[in-house]
């Protein structure tokens, strides 16, 4: 398949639009929202809404649907993970390994369906940001990640909900139209 042929798809522009637009929602609430709280880490709380409104968007509500629990259940888990360990050891490569490995752990003994993966990329962003940002509260600092990457989630849900229902509406409307015309 050329390269012409494959941007002259609608599902790859759609696919597209449905991105743009839960990474400018996704980080513009999450950027207004962790600012409130925190303004340090406010751009990179936009970013982890971003990302994980990208994780969430799949192609159907219920497929996003799942996607977003899955998301929220990895971010709890990996928060707590990450908290805990702040609370008790200093940050160190061999820590950031051993709490990554875990909250996988954890998320697998809880049945969460990737494997863990979510809750290890969690501890290693808290971690991380822990690093960058040794003031911020390590409970806080969980708190954060997990109302951002909930945020992120939810408007990836609806957009993928509302474009369903405007699809459905524009259907409907050309049914109707092809049986009146």
């Amino acid at each position: 398949m050329s390269l012409a042929s494959r941007l002259n798809c609608p599902s790859c522009l759609i696919r597209g639009v449905r991105v743009f637009l839960v990474v400018l929602a996704s980080y513009g609430a999450a950027y207004f929202c962790t600012g409130l709280v925190h303004p340090a880490s406010a751009q990179f709380g936009a970013l982890w809404a971003a990302v994980s409104g990208i994780v969430v968007l799949q192609e159907d509500v219920a497929e996003t649907r799942r996607a977003a629990l899955l998301r929220a259940w990895g971010t709890l888990v990996g928060g707590l993970v990450a908290a805990g360990y702040l609370e008790l050891l200093p940050i160190s490569a061999p820590g950031l390994a051993a709490a990554a490995g875990v909250a996988a752990l954890v998320a697998v003994l809880l049945r969460q369906k990737d494997g863990g993966r979510l809750a290890a990329i969690t501890v290693t962003v808290i971690l991380l940001l822990g690093e960058i940002n040794p003031g911020l509260h390590p409970l806080l600092a969980a708190a954060l990640r997990f109302l951002e990457s909930c945020l992120g989630a939810a408007l990836a849900f609806a957009i993928v909900w509302g474009w369903r229902a405007i699809a459905v509406r524009i259907r409907s409307r050309r049914r109707r139209n092809a049986v009146s015309g």
